[in-house]
């Protein structure tokens, strides 16, 4: 199962990120039939701190206009490519460094459900990861 974990973390590196805010859950599209959905919470960290979180989208925080998630992640992730991604192997936590300095952390926050999915190719044939509730592992 390490292998498949290993190979799922090299497959993502290199890939631009674009996100979609979805009816119930994140997608996190890195090209090519590579992505994410994410219906745990996740945050954009940058040198100054957290730039910004699930919890922000629909928040004004004393702004002008409520907070628009999905499009201050894409600007926030514009241009930038994954440069590390690596899979808590206790927690199921996601962490992809992009090149432009930003961390996303995919928090997986619960013991029964799952927190995010993820989908890639290995050697011609479509794999899934599943960061099950709990913290394990389970590929399809």
């Amino acid at each position: 199962m390490d292998n498949l974990a290993l190979a799922f973390e090299a497959a993502i590196v290199g890939r631009s990120c674009r996100v979609e805010r979805r009816e119930a859950d994140w997608m996190f599209d890195l090209r090519d039939n590579v992505g994410l959905a994410v219906g745990c919470h996740w945050r954009l960290v940058s040198a100054d701190g957290i730039a910004l979180t699930d919890e922000d989208d629909g928040q004004r925080f004393g702004l002008p206009a409520l907070v628009d998630a999905e499009t201050n992640a894409n600007e926030l992730l514009a241009g930038a490519t994954v440069s590390s991604a690596t899979v808590d192997r206790l927690t199921a936590d996601l962490c992809l460094r992009f090149s432009n300095g930003l961390r996303l952390d995919l928090l997986n926050n619960s013991s029964g459900y799952e927190g995010w999915q993820g989908g890639f190719d290995r050697d011609g044939n479509a794999v899934s990861i599943i960061a099950m509730g709990g913290g394990s592992l389970a590929y399809l």
